[in-house]
């Protein structure tokens, strides 16, 4: 295997990985928005808002990830 092939198979991997990354976090995003919206308690509630803040940040990092591949 020519080491451009190698180099070619690695990219793929890579972009492969970041886009299940991507998936994972938009499911958590969409199941901690679930939760938020059937939530009373105000503890809780606060706790799911810092949750999205989170997850809205490790989103963003994975789709700039994901597109430094493309760049």
């Amino acid at each position: 295997m020519s080491k451009r092939s190698r180099q070619a198979k690695a990219l793929r991997a890579d972009i492969k990985k970041a886009v299940e990354e991507i998936d994972s976090v938009r499911t958590q995003l969409g199941e901690t928005y679930n939760r938020f919206n059937n939530l009373t308690d105000p503890a809780q509630l606060d706790t799911c808002i810092f949750e999205i803040s989170a997850l809205k940040s490790k989103y963003n990092c994975a789709v700039r990830n994901l597109k430094s591949f493309y760049l």
